[in-house]
């Protein structure tokens, strides 16, 4: 059977082509069997993957999302029944319950195939820390997959599954999606529930997820994302965003920046090139200092916390190099930790400021890819290394998804990270896709408490009353146009059009949707003064939105201007 390419061919092959998820399960349990056999920790028996597919009998198609859909776990996650390692066979438990976002995929209809493996308690940028083997990277097994996250990337890599949950602490993320020509996510920190998850850093650990495109990346954190009681990590985030379609893009000045690979450079000049609008060069050093505190400061001692006690009790059951690193953290004391928690917070002001004066970072995600036996030979340093640019941002408390940005000499993936503050996620991976150039997610549905409102006057990008929305938190989701039913009529006072619904001799205008938090939908009301109302209108494609109409004294007094097809181009032109 040939696999499906993404979720939403998945999804249109089994509603349109009958296609079943038992031979998409078969599928990918077969794949699974003939990979490299360090990808899996335990890939779970053909009779548990059916019982799975058989519980979606029970679930309406329309309302699972992910239903049918095979997906791998990395085994610091819990799966209820199934035995969670973190890379470690002495540390093994059998959950009774899954992981929080385990729990929101199988409900969404989701299909585990087995848990993945890691750098042992994911701690490592390599893939090689791990009693189960080292996994070989996807495209060259000569070269490192890249880690924490090793088994989770390649079996996305390979085409076993559509997507696969990750951890992320210090770039378990982002680093093996780059190594593997994938889109690697890593939400802002609390938004995806930990709960259930073996911890590494727990004030600072995300779940992740890799796949090959952006829009299935948006699919599964719309499904996994939402606060968690239960999690003490979770948090309660206000999404905002920016217009992702003008974005202001940003990146870290390549002279600064510490290379290890004489090929990155010109690749990372490459992707910046291709930015769109005019790019502003933002200091690297606050991000690069960041990141140097992660190993030096609090978080190296929250690894001791985190299985301390289990590594003290069990020395011979812990990878050498990941004992070594763990026991480290031991070495500090109080006023270190205390120091690096008072520079933690003057980096991020630093980072803030940057952030003032664009809306996405581009940032190399690693600064070279090692081959095993480079790893073998200097496993300290050549972890340390990969760290560089990913160190900081979970400490910055920024959402990052990593993408594919090119392909070196030696024909071995490269890639990009692009971050924005936290809460700007879904802005985020819209710009992930216009830098990709595949079609920007989310830009059809508004978000959870958020509310689409057209417009196409005074309260456009660039027009007098644009502050309007955006001192509100609202973002431009889409620049379009009406189905051509409507009539534009310029207002009495010459600042503001009004749109009216005319089935015979209308055109298609220009406007404007933008997502703005329902919060903030009644104090915006009060500032639109009549003949203007709230209404719904039609956009090109059939669907409706709500937007700004004008009543029935609209046209008192006002001039037609449906031929100039929008009020930019009236302005121009008048």
């Amino acid at each position: 059977m040939k696999r499906a390419g993404t979720l939403a061919a998945l999804r249109r092959a089994y509603a349109e082509e009958g296609l079943h998820p038992r031979e998409v399960a078969c599928e990918a349990l077969r794949r699974a069997a003939g990979a490299d056999p360090a990808v899996w920790i335990h890939r779970l028996e053909a009779a548990a993957v059916l019982a799975h597919v058989e519980r979606l009998d029970g679930m309406a198609f329309e309302g699972a999302p992910l239903w049918g859909v095979p997906f791998a776990i990395k085994d610091n996650i819990d799966l209820a029944g199934v035995p969670t390692t973190a890379g470690c066979p002495d540390y093994a438990y059998v959950p009774e319950r899954s992981a929080s976002v385990v729990e929101r995929l199988l409900a969404a209809g989701a299909v585990p195939i087995g848990k993945t493996n890691l750098d042992q308690f994911a701690t490592g940028l390599v893939g090689t820390r791990s009693p189960y083997g080292a996994v070989p990277n996807a495209i060259d097994p000569s070269y490192v997959a890249g880690g924490s996250s090793s088994g989770s990337a390649v079996a996305v890599a390979h085409g076993i599954v559509p997507f696969a949950l990750g951890t992320d602490t210090a770039g378990s993320g982002r680093v093996p999606a780059a190594f593997n020509g994938l889109v690697g996510f890593k939400p802002s920190r609390g938004w995806w529930s930990t709960r259930g998850v073996v911890p590494a850093c727990r004030t600072l650990d995300c779940v992740s997820v890799f796949a090959r495109t952006v829009a299935d990346v948006h699919a599964v954190a719309e499904v996994a994302g939402g606060f968690d009681a239960e999690g003490p990590f979770s948090r309660r985030l206000e999404f905002a965003g920016f217009d992702a379609e003008n974005a202001r893009f940003g990146y870290l000045a390549p002279e600064r920046l510490p290379w290890f690979d004489a090929a990155y450079p010109d690749l990372y000049g490459r992707g910046v090139s291709g930015l769109p609008g005019t790019p502003r060069a933002v200091d690297p050093e606050p991000f690069l200092a960041a990141g140097r505190l992660l190993y030096e400061g609090p978080w190296l001692a929250e690894r001791v916390a985190a299985v301390g006690d289990f590594v003290e009790a069990h020395p011979d059951a812990v990878h050498p190099i990941t004992r070594t690193v763990i026991e480290g953290g031991r070495t500090l004391d109080a006023a270190d930790c205390f120091r690096a928690q008072y520079r933690l917070p003057e980096l991020r002001r630093e980072a803030d400021a940057a952030f003032a004066d664009i809306d996405v970072l581009v940032a190399p995600t690693a600064p070279t890819h090692y081959t095993l036996a480079e790893v073998d030979a200097d496993p300290l340093g050549t972890n340390a290394r990969l760290g560089t640019f990913t160190n900081c941002v979970n400490l910055l408390d920024l959402c990052a998804v990593a993408v594919p940005a090119g392909t070196t000499p030696d024909g071995m993936p490269f890639g990009v990270t692009l971050l924005a503050p936290a809460g700007r996620d879904h802005a985020l991976l819209r710009a992930a896709a216009g830098f990709l150039d595949e079609e920007a997610p989310g830009a059809d549905e508004p978000l959870p408490d958020m509310v689409h409102l057209a417009v196409c006057g005074a309260h456009m990008a660039g027009q007098p009353l644009n502050g309007e929305l955006t001192r509100r938190g609202a973002w431009r989701v889409a620049a379009t146009r009406t189905a051509p039913r409507y009539r534009l009529l310029a207002l009495p006072d010459g600042k503001r059009p009004a749109l009216i619904r005319s089935e015979s001799g209308g055109a298609s205008i220009e406007l404007e949707v933008w997502s703005m938090p329902s919060r903030e939908v009644g104090g915006f009301l009060t500032t639109v003064d009549r003949p203007l109302a709230l209404g719904s209108v039609e956009l090109e494609g059939g669907r409706w939105v709500h937007g700004f109409v004008g009543d029935a004294g609209a046209v008192s007094g006002a001039v037609d201007i449906t031929r100039f097809r929008g009020w930019r181009a009236y302005h121009e032109t008048a």
